[in-house]
């Protein structure tokens, strides 16, 4: 069973505050179908505020396969933006 992390919001905002779990799955997509049928919105809210790591290693898409024993980490993504720099005029 794959090892699942939840950082906040998730953990709080789906599963009652329950941050560690054990999930059978063997790909990351059907891992967060699991975990969405458990906590209906789920899947749609990761697709677009979450990076997902699996080994501590960000996961390219969905269809990763998962190892029994991986560690999946659902993890709140940053915005930010570009910061310039002013050209100085001397």
């Amino acid at each position: 069973m794959a090892r699942v992390i939840l950082l906040p919001p998730f953990a709080g905002e789906f599963f009652g505050g329950r941050g560690e779990m054990e999930v059978d799955a063997g790909s990351l997509f059907a891992l967060v179908r699991a975990l969405d049928a458990e906590a209906p919105g789920f899947a749609e809210a990761v697709e677009g505020r979450a990076a997902i790591a699996i080994g501590g290693v960000v996961a390219g898409d969905w269809t990763t396969a998962l190892k029994p024993d991986d560690e999946v980490m659902f993890v709140p993504k940053v915005a930010g933006g570009q910061r310039r720099l002013a050209a100085s005029s001397s």
